[in-house]
Parts: C-alpha cells; sequence; structure tokens
C-alpha cells in the first residue's frame, strides 16, 4: 500500500487483531497475530481462467508442505467452525472438493456473460476452453459479441458504472438515456494532473514501476538465483541533466525524498526523461534482518508515495509522487544494481543521455 510508514502504524496497532494466509512470511505476515499457511500451485487442485476467457484445470502435483493448506480447505475450515449456515439451517458451505465447488459455480455462472454451465473437469482435462460454455456452445466462445449483442442492456444491467471523474454512481434512468440500446460504451475523461505535482521544495516526479526479472514484492522471483542476481538490489534512475543538477553519477547512494519519507538507493544514470525519477517498487523488508519494517533507511518505493486513490475505481495511486534527490555518499566506480540491458541500460553504454538538446 503507499505510505509505509502509516499502514505500518495501522496494522501494528494492539487494538487489531490480524490474519494473513499465505504461502510466504510476507512483511504483512510478519504483523500478524495468526498466519495460515496456504498452499501454492502444483500443491493443489483448481481452475484458473486468463484474461481471453480461457478456463485450465491445474491438478496437484506435489502434497503441500508442513501444516500448508488449500485455500478452499482453509475456507471451508473456517465455514464449518464458524457454524455459518445458510437461509435454511443447513451448511453455508456445501462443498468439500474443488471439483463440487467448481460445479456450484458452473451453477451459478448459468446464464450469466461468464458461462461456465457446460464445462467440467473431464472437458478441461483435455485442455482450456474459452466461456461461455454451454449447451449451445458446448466447445467454447472464441469471440464475444459477434452476433452485435451486447450484455450492456438496462433490463441487463445490475449496476450502470460511475462518473470517472467523481466516482459517483450512475443511476438507472441515466444510463438508460445515455445506452438505451444496450450497445457498448467507451467512456472518455478529461486529464487531469496528479494531486501531487513538484514544487520547489520537490521539483522531480518520481515514478514507480517495474523490472521485467521481479514480480510484485519478489516473495517468489528473489528465490529463483538466476532472476534475483539480474536484479539483486533497488536502484534510482536519473537522467543525466538530471544527474549533472544534482552533482550524482552511476554508483553514487542517493537519497529519495516526498513529504512521507526518503529511500536510499544507488544512482543508475539512464536516457529517462529529465525531470523523472525511476524507483522500482519490489524491493520491502522481509528478506532483510528487520523484518516488516526498514532498518535504518528505507529501500520500498512505498515509503514515498502518497494516500490517494482513483475516484471511480478506488485503486491506490502508486505510481506517481513528487521528490528531490541528494547525494549520500560517492560511489565505488561501478555500476548500480540496476539490469544493463531494456530500458535501465545506463548512459555510459551509449544510450542518449536524455537532455533536452
Amino acid at each position: 500500500m503507499p505510505e509505509l510508514a502509516r499502514m505500518r502504524e495501522i496494522l501494528s496497532q494492539e487494538r487489531l487483531f490480524l490474519v494473513v494466509q499465505d504461502i510466504f512470511l510476507t512483511e504483512t505476515a510478519q504483523l500478524a497475530d495468526v498466519v495460515l499457511p496456504a498452499a501454492a500451485w502444483g500443491e493443489k487442485t483448481g481452475t484458473f481462467t486468463n484474461v481471453d476467457r480461457t478456463v485450465h484445470l491445474s491438478e496437484k502435483a506435489v502434497e503441500p508442505p508442513g501444516e500448508a493448506r488449500s485455500d478452499l480447505e482453509i475456507f471451508a475450515d473456517f465455514a464449518r467452525r464458524m457454524g455459518l449456515r445458510d437461509k435454511d439451517g443447513g451448511p453455508l458451505v456445501k462443498w468439500r472438493t474443488p471439483e463440487e465447488a467448481f460445479d456450484a459455480w458452473r451453477e451459478c455462472s448459468r446464464g450469466r456473460p461468464c458461462d461456465y454451465s457446460a464445462l467440467s473437469y473431464g472437458k478441461l482435462r483435455d485442455g482450456g476452453v474459452q466461456w461461455p460454455c454451454t449447451e449451445a456452445a458446448p466447445d467454447g466462445t472464441e469471440r464475444l459479441y459477434a452476433g452485435g449483442v451486447f450484455w450492456a442492456s438496462p433490463e441487463d444491467c445490475e449496476t450502470y458504472g460511475r462518473d470517472l471523474e467523481t466516482g459517483a454512481p450512475m443511476e438507472a434512468k441515466d444510463y438508460r438515456a445515455l445506452n438505451p440500446f444496450g450497445r457498448a460504451v467507451i467512456k472518455a475523461a478529461d486529464y487531469r494532473p496528479p494531486h501531487e505535482m513538484p514544487d520547489d521544495d520537490y521539483p522531480l516526479q518520481l515514478i514507480t514501476g517495474r523490472t521485467v526479472y521481479h514480480f510484485h514484492t519478489r516473495t517468489r522471483t528473489a528465490r529463483a538465483p538466476e532472476l534475483q542476481a539480474a536484479a539483486p538490489e533497488v536502484w534510482v534512475e536519473l537522467s543525466a541533466h538530471d544527474a549533472g543538477t544534482f552533482g550524482l553519477a552511476e554508483g553514487d547512494v542517493a537519497q529519495v525524498r516526498t513529504a512521507r519519507g526518503e529511500v536510499r538507493a544507488k544512482v543508475r544514470v539512464s536516457g529517462i526523461r529529465p525531470g523523472v525519477v525511476f524507483l522500482p517498487f519490489h524491493y520491502g523488508y522481509w528478506d532483510t534482518p528487520e523484518g516488516w519494517r526498514p532498518g535504518e533507511h528505507g529501500r520500498a518505493a512505498n515509503e514515498l508515495t502518497l494516500t490517494d486513490w482513483d475516484a471511480a475505481s478506488k485503486q491506490p495511486i502508486f505510481k506517481t509522487a513528487s521528490c528531490t534527490v541528494s547525494k549520500v555518499s560517492d560511489g565505488d566506480g561501478g555500476l548500480s544494481p540496476a539490469p544493463v540491458g531494456l530500458a535501465s541500460t545506463p548512459v555510459t553504454a551509449g544510450v542518449h543521455d536524455g537532455s533536452l538538446r
């Protein structure tokens, strides 16, 4: 989450009882009162659906280690121990196996846009199938809306979307006026600058993002030696123009500071645009001696980001803030730990220096 100091303060409150279910002892798990060890993929059976609607069956290959259990087992056991009941007094969760849960979902989806009703584990063992998969389309559906029929009719909708700028929900009468024929709607919104823009105290625009070698907070990719070796530590990326302005060179240790916190990292001078500072968000504290909090200095990008969110989606705004940089110490003459290929290639390797000439 953004503004990590605030999140640590919230999650470590005595009055809060925190339960975490995860496959690794993450920073959040280290703060928890109870940790429920979960099985990873390959240690449990279930289905997953790609963004192109292809449903796949993943069957358990090995037993989970120690006391770890599948999400389904944990969920069903919790419901049983809590005595959760349906309106007729029967068990709320009636299924026990992954296939029984899938069959319940098939019935739940019947007649809806993501209709799985003609799918089965047996069919999925022959390969992935794209929903909707129905009696009328038993082999799945490769292309949606081919007949010009959309699930956007006012009569079909359960909600009607939101105003993209204010987040206010659209009422049925407004949606009906906007889309009386139930066609696809493409909404546009005027550009709005970030709530926090560079100023005299924080003259640079911080952006956070990924490196190709890591996924999210590295709880999995850092355990692959080749991936960890390719990007072993956090770095801060600046243009040659800004590095010169702030007295920084490749490999120097710099402090990146916003109104909320600071991060220390070695400098990569790259072809990034002047006025912009890049910091990868993968590096936290779970694999450091401190565990769930920074030591003397932070390295997690979200020490710097602000508590803000998109009005319509409510998604936190992780990607931008205003910052300043300063030198902490000279480098040793070598490169920073940033990858030397792709977008982060140093200017010493012949990349354009980012100047405006």
